[in-house]
């Protein structure tokens, strides 16, 4: 079975066996630039790395770099929607998609040097963009307010980015937090 990618930048990332030395940000940030959210389900095009930056900009709960790379793990594993992810097991290994994800988000974390451990903070602040999102980008529905509990939307609205764009503002965002 062949558990490679090839990734943007002509790297071999094996999803069942990562190390550190198989990422770069050039990928990560092209990926998730290309990627978009709610597999597609929105008015217009909307990409994980626009989700990303403007967590980090919104000045959302959560350090910087980790609201930034929450998501970095979709580079390699694909936007995969939350109810799929409570449903889905990787035989090979028997463990949950949740489980192989955070695997490939400490690999992420190693080759960047970040933490990139789970932080509830970052998690409401995700929660936060949800909503935001969910309101800007998508039909609202009944289930809205159920989901939103006492966590309300950013004031601002989300203008989408195309992917180039977003591509260029996500490496520009970590290579300022970096600096």
């Amino acid at each position: 079975m062949n558990t490679k990618i090839v990734t943007y930048t002509g790297k071999s990332f094996d999803l069942l066996n990562p190390l550190p030395e198989m990422v770069c940000i050039e990928d990560i940030a092209h990926a998730l630039a290309n990627i978009c959210r709610y597999t597609g389900h929105v008015r217009e095009f909307y990409s994980v790395a626009q989700h990303c930056v403007l967590m980090v900009k919104a000045n959302l709960p959560g350090g910087a770099l980790q609201k930034l790379l929450h998501d970095a793990h979709e580079a390699y594993t694909g936007d995969i929607a939350s109810p799929w992810k409570q449903c889905l097991i990787v035989h090979d290994f028997d463990v949950s998609v949740k489980e192989w994800e955070q695997k490939i988000q400490k690999i992420i974390g190693l080759a960047l040097g970040i933490n990139l451990d789970f932080s509830a903070e970052v998690k409401e602040a995700d929660n936060r963009m949800y909503f935001t999102e969910v309101r800007d980008l998508m039909p609202l529905s009944d289930e809205f307010g159920k989901w939103r509990g006492n966590l309300e939307p950013l004031e601002e609205k989300i203008i989408c980015w195309n992917p180039l764009v977003a591509e260029d503002i996500f490496l520009a965002t970590y290579n300022g937090l970096r600096s």
